[in-house]
């Protein structure tokens, strides 16, 4: 199961608003919750006991990190900006070579401006969700 699923199924929980009758472990769930735990073991080749675990464990060791829904897109977004600021980073690579073997790249500075501007923005968009992290 990809972590991305596994950090939807694992989000935080509120009081119940129907009866957990189904018991794994120490967990009650409701119906719906053992759906989707049943679903995500059986993708892994696991028993529910054991995916529960690994999830909990998984959590608590850091390694994995629980995204509330509502931000699922905004990091899906940021992660999808760093892969293009990469790309750019490449071609800036191109553009330096180039410039120092005595090519000319008259438009160099404006490109950098523009990139630096973009990964300030990024900067600034990460730490905004990192603090609104922090706070809930």
């Amino acid at each position: 199961m990809a972590r991305t699923e596994l950090v939807a199924l694992a989000r935080r929980r509120g009081r119940a608003d129907s009866p957990r009758d189904n018991r794994v472990g120490p967990l009650f769930l409701t119906d719906r919750e053992l759906a989707a735990l049943k679903l995500a073991a059986q993708r892994e080749g696991l028993d529910v006991g054991a995916f529960a675990a690994l999830a909990a464990v998984s959590v608590a060791e850091q390694q994995l990190t629980i995204v509330p829904l509502d931000r699922r897109q905004e990091m899906a977004e940021l992660v999808q900006t760093r892969v293009v600021l990469n790309r750019i980073g490449n071609n800036l690579n191109q553009v330096a070579r180039a410039l120092n073997s005595g090519d000319e790249a008259p438009e160099a500075d404006a490109v950098l401006q523009l990139v630096g501007r973009a990964i300030r923005r990024v900067e600034a968009a990460a730490d905004q969700i990192a603090k609104s992290r922090s706070r809930a």
